[in-house]
């Protein structure tokens, strides 16, 4: 296929920072999630090597290495927002890429990316949580990219090496056209909307294990399925 998609505008890397938090049910906020802008770094297996994380059960690891979000998606969440948030400084979504030109329509789970030195392969949308909120300072913030799809997407490293600022993306492998991380965010709210492309992606060996669980969990509870309520307040 090989194929350019994109180039990198912002990169980001960050250490664990703690934020005491006003109007909260929780304290602080201990997060990896405020990824401040540098011109290049080394992606392993388990992410940036200047990148940290807090909380390890649900962020990092080898499926969601490298978190990857749309120029176009930060300008559709701006849309709403006033313009709150200037992507060119430090994250407000933990992002360690920004792209131009494709958003959460354009990029399928199995998807194989080569940038700069490395090869990635996407695994899964965003599950957002409550961090998001507390660090835009805006309660709503998690339902919002919850319900509009608005997540980025995380990928895992097939080949290590060096990311630059404006490096290219290139699509080089595609296995399942069907399964978009736009299409994912819709099944995960409603898996009944679709209920063939929900067993797809149930059935598809290259989704992330947590989003799985996660979507199996909507599938056969439905309804009663109550998952959500801790993480997003």
């Amino acid at each position: 296929m090989n194929r350019k998609i994109a180039n990198i505008l912002h990169l980001k890397v960050g250490s664990v920072t703690t934020t005491k938090l006003n109007n909260s049910k929780r304290d602080e906020l201990i997060s990896g999630i405020k990824k401040n802008p540098i011109s290049s770094s080394y992606l392993t297996k388990t992410g940036f090597k200047d990148d940290f994380q807090a909380d390890l059960l649900h962020h990092g690891g080898e499926n969601k290495a490298l978190f990857l979000f749309s120029s176009l998606t930060y300008k559709k969440i701006n849309s709403f927002y006033d313009n709150k948030f200037d992507m060119s400084k430090t994250a407000f979504f933990g992002e360690n890429l920004i792209l131009s030109n494709i958003t959460e329509e354009d990029i399928c789970i199995g998807d194989i990316l080569k940038i700069g030195q490395t090869k990635v392969q996407i695994t899964q949308p965003r599950q957002p949580c409550w961090k998001l909120s507390a660090n835009t300072n805006e309660k709503n913030m998690t339902n919002f990219i919850f319900n509009n799809g608005l997540t980025g997407w995380y990928a895992k490293v097939l080949q290590e090496g060096m990311i630059s600022q404006n490096d290219e993306v290139i699509l080089e492998k595609r296995s399942y056209p069907n399964l978009t991380i736009k299409k994912l965010n819709q099944i995960i709210v409603n898996p009944m909307i679709e209920e063939k492309l929900t067993l797809e992606a149930l059935d598809c060996i290259e989704l992330g294990r947590a989003f799985y669980n996660s979507l199996k969990k909507r599938y056969e509870l439905k309804d009663k399925d109550e998952q959500f309520s801790y993480y997003h307040t």
